[in-house]
């Protein structure tokens, strides 16, 4: 299978790696797994820097909306997709469809991917007073 997920509950994370061509099958199966794992408030990294998809945009919207989930679903957590910043598609389409929902970047590295998710979670300490 070219998507790989793994869903870490004590980081709270849930970490999907694509590889060569994907489907829209292949993502509404991972979408399943997220959400019988009940994990849609983990925070993700989707690494698509070695993956491909030929969706279209209405395509990318289906997936979008079906990743709504619920309606009394409110927390979803946030995205860093790990790109080729070479190649325009489905994490750009997705990141533009999906806007203002949650927090969602794209990086060129796996270590920036952590470092703004570490800092998007963080929660602000209130001053006394």
């Amino acid at each position: 299978m070219p998507l790989h997920v793994d869903i870490s509950p004590l980081d709270r994370l849930v970490v999907i790696v694509a590889r060569g061509q994907i489907t829209a099958e292949e993502i509404g199966a991972v979408k399943r797994q997220i959400f019988e794992a009940n994990v849609q408030a983990y925070a993700k990294i989707i690494d698509v820097s070695q993956g491909r998809s030929d969706l279209t945009r209405e395509q990318i919207q289906k997936v979008a909306d079906i990743m709504h989930g619920s309606a009394d679903e409110t927390v979803r957590g946030p995205v860093a997709f790990v790109i080729d910043p070479l190649r325009i598609g489905f994490p750009n389409m997705f990141a533009d469809l999906t806007k203002g929902e949650r927090p969602i970047q794209l990086f060129r590295s796996l270590h920036e991917a952590r470092a703004w998710l570490e800092r998007t979670r963080q929660t602000p300490k209130r001053r006394a007073g």
